[in-house]
Order: C-alpha cells, then sequence, then structure tokens
C-alpha cells in the first residue's frame, strides 16, 4: 500500500543535506576577470569530485515567529531542480592559480567578509565543498606567511536564524573571528533580531584585551536608545604603519523592527561619524553597508571621503570586480562564507589621474586545493557541536505539530506490511544517513580526516532522521529527539516522504483501504518536483538530479 509511495521521498530526502554552516555549496564557475591594473579577481572554480554520502544541514532563513505550519508541507520550488541542472553543467575543471599572482608586496592587505548567513562549517555532505572559517583561517596564514601585514573586517549577517542554537554559532563565529585578528564586524539584521542583551554581554570595545570578541560596529543604530551602548560608531585601527577609520551602517532595505533597537538614516548620521572619523587623520577611510547596491552606491555619492565600501546585496559567488564611484572603491564579497575579498593597498602607486591605482581587489574562492584545514578552527567546531549537546536543543527547542495530525511511528511498523519496500530501503544510504553523521564520507575516512560527530546539531539532525522540517529545521512533536528516545526513527525514512503513518494505521485498520492509501501518496510528479529538494538543496546536494538518484531507491511493489 505505501508501495510506490514509501520510498519516493524518504529515498532522496537524505543523501546529501547540509547544516552548519558555512558556504557548503562548490560547484559554481568562477572566471578571472581583470578590470584594470587595480583590480584582480582570482574567484576559480574547483575540480568536482563524485557525491557520496546522505549528509545534510539546512540554513534557510527563518524568524523568531513559528512559521506557517500550512506552507511548510512542501516549500522547495520548481526554480530549484532547474538551477541544480544549470549548476551541474557550469562546473569547470580548471586547477586554480595561484593566489595573488602578479601582486606586489602591498602595505597593507585587507581581508573582507559579510553575508556568512550561518555556514560555520562545510557540512560534508559531498566531496569538494568550499568555505568556512577552517579554509579561511589559512587563507590569513598564507598572507602572513608572505609577511605582508593584514587586518580583516566582516561586514555581519553571520546568522540566519533567531533561535537559541543561532545565538551558540554566532558566539562560535565571534571566537573564530578573534582568533583571526578581525579588527570589527558589523551588524546586520539577522543578529539585531536577538535583541539588545547580546550585544551588550559581547560587546568588546578594546579588541585588544585578550579573550574578547572583535568590535561591533554601528552608526546608525541605537540600543536601549543610548549612543555606543553595545556597539561603537566607529574605529580606528593601525596595522603596519597604515591607519585606518571604520564605520558601519544599515540600509532602510535591510533594516526590520526589533525590541530595544532604534534605527536612523544614515545620511543623517554619518556627517558626525565622519567628522570624528576625520580628526584621527586616517591613510584611509571603510564604510561596511549592510544595504541594498542601489544604497551603498548612493552613500559613496553624498560622502566622498570613503576610500573602500563594502556592501551586501550583492550575488552569492561574485567574480571580483570592483565598481569605482569617484575615489570610492565598492565590492561585494558573495554570501555562506565560500569567498573572501582581498585588498591590497599600494598607496604610492596612486596618481591625481588614478587614484584607483592604490588597490587590487580579489575574490578569492575558499577551495581545498589552495587551503588546508585549520586545527584551531576545528576546536571551535567540536566546542560548538558539544555545547549543542550540553544543551540537548534537539528535544528543547518548541516542537509543532504535524499539519496532518498524525504521528510519525518508524520505518520497521512500515515494513510489517511492505515488506519489500522496507527491504529495499535497508540497502539504501537513507537507512544510514544518521551514522553518516558520526562516521563522515568514506573518502574522508580513507585520507584518515578528523570526523566532528554531529548527531546533536538539529541544523543536520533535520534530515539525517525521521520527523522533522528540513528546510525549517523544526522537530514534529512525535519526531526523533536522540537515539535513546526514539531509536525507531533513526535515518531518513518513508514518513519523512509519505507523511506520520498512524492515520494510515488507524484507516487499515477500520478497513478503509482507499482512503488509507490517498492519505500516504506521493507521485512520481511531486517527489520529482519538489519532495526530494527538501534535502538535496543546492547546498547540500548541488549534483542531485532526479532520475539517476530514483533508480537507486526506487521501490515499485505492492505489498
Amino acid at each position: 500500500m505505501l508501495s510506490k509511495q514509501i520510498s519516493l521521498q524518504y529515498c532522496l530526502l537524505s543523501l546529501l543535506c547540509l547544516l552548519l554552516q558555512a558556504g557548503c555549496e562548490s560547484n559554481t564557475s568562477q572566471s578571472t576577470t581583470t578590470t584594470s591594473d587595480s583590480a584582480v579577481s582570482e574567484n576559480q572554480s574547483q575540480q568536482q569530485s563524485p557525491e557520496r554520502s546522505p549528509s545534510a544541514e539546512q540554513d534557510s532563513d527563518s524568524t523568531s515567529e513559528t512559521p506557517d505550519v500550512t506552507k511548510m508541507k512542501k516549500t522547495a520550488p520548481e526554480k530549484n531542480k532547474a538551477t541544480v541542472t544549470t549548476k551541474i553543467t557550469a562546473v569547470s575543471q580548471s586547477t586554480p592559480k595561484p593566489l595573488f599572482k602578479d601582486w606586489p608586496a602591498p602595505e597593507l592587505a585587507i581581508v573582507l567578509t559579510g553575508e556568512r548567513h550561518g555556514y560555520l562549517e562545510p557540512c560534508g555532505c559531498t566531496q569538494n565543498q568550499t568555505g568556512g572559517v577552517s579554509l579561511l583561517a589559512n587563507l590569513f596564514k598564507q598572507i602572513e606567511d608572505r609577511k605582508w601585514p593584514v587586518t580583516a573586517f566582516d561586514l555581519g549577517g553571520l546568522v540566519k536564524r533567531n533561535r537559541r542554537q543561532s545565538q551558540i554559532k554566532y558566539e562560535t563565529i565571534l571566537a573564530s573571528m578573534k582568533d583571526m585578528k578581525y579588527a570589527g564586524v558589523g551588524l546586520g539584521p539577522e543578529e539585531l533580531r536577538f535583541g539588545a542583551d547580546i550585544f551588550l554581554q559581547l560587546h568588546n570595545p578594546q579588541p585588544n584585551s585578550p579573550n574578547t570578541t572583535p568590535t561591533f560596529l554601528a552608526a546608525n543604530i541605537l540600543i536601549l536608545d543610548t549612543p555606543d551602548l553595545g556597539k561603537s560608531h566607529f574605529k580606528i585601527i593601525d596595522v603596519g604603519g597604515v591607519t585606518m577609520a571604520v564605520t558601519s551602517i544599515i540600509g532602510k532595505s535591510h533594516m526590520e523592527k526589533v525590541p530595544d533597537i532604534t534605527w536612523q538614516e544614515p545620511a543623517k548620521v554619518l556627517p558626525d561619524v565622519i567628522k570624528k572619523m576625520e580628526a584621527a587623520k586616517p591613510d584611509l577611510m571603510i564604510l561596511l553597508s549592510q544595504s541594498e547596491k542601489e544604497e551603498s552606491k548612493a552613500l559613496a555619492e553624498k560622502f566622498p571621503v570613503f576610500d573602500i565600501l563594502l556592501t551586501a546585496g550583492g550575488v552569492e559567488d561574485p567574480i571580483g570586480e570592483p565598481k569605482f564611484i569617484g575615489k570610492t572603491m565598492m565590492v561585494d564579497v558573495g554570501h555562506k562564507g565560500k569567498n573572501a575579498g582581498v585588498v591590497g593597498y599600494y598607496p604610492k602607486q596612486a596618481s591625481q589621474d588614478d587614484p584607483s591605482k592604490r588597490f587590487r581587489f580579489t575574490v578569492i574562492e575558499l577551495d581545498k586545493q589552495r587551503f588546508k584545514d585549520t586545527p584551531r578552527m576545528a576546536e571551535h567546531m567540536q566546542f560548538y557541536q558539544d555545547r549543542l549537546k550540553q544543551e540537548d536543543l534537539a528535544a528543547k527547542e518548541l516542537p509543532i505539530d504535524h499539519p496532518r495530525g498524525a504521528t510519525f511511528v518508524g520505518a520497521e511498523t512500515c515494513g510489517e506490511c511492505h515488506t519489500k519496500a522496507y527491504e529495499k530501503w535497508l540497502t539504501t544510504a537513507h537507512a544510514h544517513a544518521y551514522e553518516s553523521l558520526i562516521n563522515g564520507r568514506k573518502d574522508q575516512i580513507e585520507r584518515g580526516e578528523k570526523i566532528i560527530s554531529r548527531i546533536y546539531d538539529p541544523e543536520c539532525l533535520s534530515c539525517h532522521v525521521t520527523g522533522w522540517h528540513p528546510q525549517e529545521v523544526i522537530r514534529y512533536k512525535s519526531g526523533f529527539v536522540n537515539k535513546q528516545e526514539s531509536p525507531h526513527l533513526l535515518g531518513q525514512q518513508c514518513e519523512n516522504c509519505h507523511g506520520p503513518g498512524s492515520g494510515h494505521i488507524e484507516l487499515v485498520e477500520m478497513d478503509k483501504l482507499e482512503e488509507a492509501k490517498k492519505v500516504m501518496r506521493v507521485t512520481l510528479a511531486e517527489a520529482k518536483k519538489s519532495t526530494c529538494y527538501q534535502c538535496h538543496d543546492l547546498d547540500n546536494s548541488p549534483k542531485f538530479e532526479f532520475d539517476s538518484y530514483w533508480e537507486k531507491i526506487k521501490h515499485p511493489w505492492r505489498d
């Protein structure tokens, strides 16, 4: 009765998913572009290896409000499928070029990042994923090995959701930034949803003191209507003999109404901030703009004193071409922590006719061909997972009712009637999705890589166990909690695609067989259009292609 339907979803939903975090996807094709003597892009696509592993970690947008359950049944759009195909065909087999090719030693290298959106480290669902703080830290090391002075700023937008896990992740990302010696980080709308308390606890106005986070920067935000409470309007930094004045704003397009947070028009606030920044006679004036590009451009035109403007609102994988607005170089660096921008500062090369020659700029894809994992960052990741385990968030986060009103019974119960489909499921990677969170992929094991278990991470569990909403990363009330309480729901099972089975069983027992079939039915067309993309999305399963995957797990029998 569950026949063809029973596996349609449990099969494809788990093969590859995402969770944490960092720019988990690495199959976008990048091109090398030289815009002028002042701007060079080195964002190269990397070689792709075959995908293997039913791992998954989701990081979709969410607010503090409970999602509308009626809209959560199947949210992966058709466009996702089309984009996947495009991504596959766009993959280049070229090897990334050496870093900073033809760059002379700059007076200063400035690393720029932003809009991480909760991607702390790649989830590991597929090979050759890019990004994450571990590879980013190695970029810093390679710059330092060249004996170049280096500093860093982040635009903000470090998290996605407003939940306890998001706060733990935020603190972990900030701790990693402290180790990388970030001088300042802007506040994005996602962080502001946490409310005033977290900034009052974490803000560090004196970053040279030990064991502290980077300085929070926000010129046009008031916390509890008090200037410089929980953040700084601007900051003066001296690195390698170069003095920088940096500030940050949030544009109207990116601002939300948040308790205890007051937004001010950037154009009204910046004149006074600029005056104070200029008093320090800096070599460089820098603006971090959490705004759409047009808003940032307008600010550059209105306030031409800024030398570098890092803006939000760009594409996920930029090619690294800066835009000059007068003397201001406006750049964006992408999303999800997959890339980092680097500015090289060459003040002696500037001329009156072409001040842009002061800079070289590149966006660098953080691939595993040029960058190595950093042990210290692995320690942060382990500590993050330990905190999730300690707080037992999978059990403590408020669950929601399933729209159908039924409860999850587990694949073994389904198998009492649907014997052939159950036996087929046992042979698939879906049946071992939970174990993959502990063991990692086969190729990782063969290389002897250190695997950090993610079995207490809700963002990973949502596609590796049964009874969660994958895209919203929310547990249904009868869904998997932990191995001790719900061992019958380990892995990616039938009910993740067909829905909870208790109602189906009740209808069968009442001899309402046709109605029982109808409740659980998922057509092949539905699975192909949306169901499987709940977990096999672009982040977790960029090479997913329904027809070939379906062949591995199809179960056409009518037991």
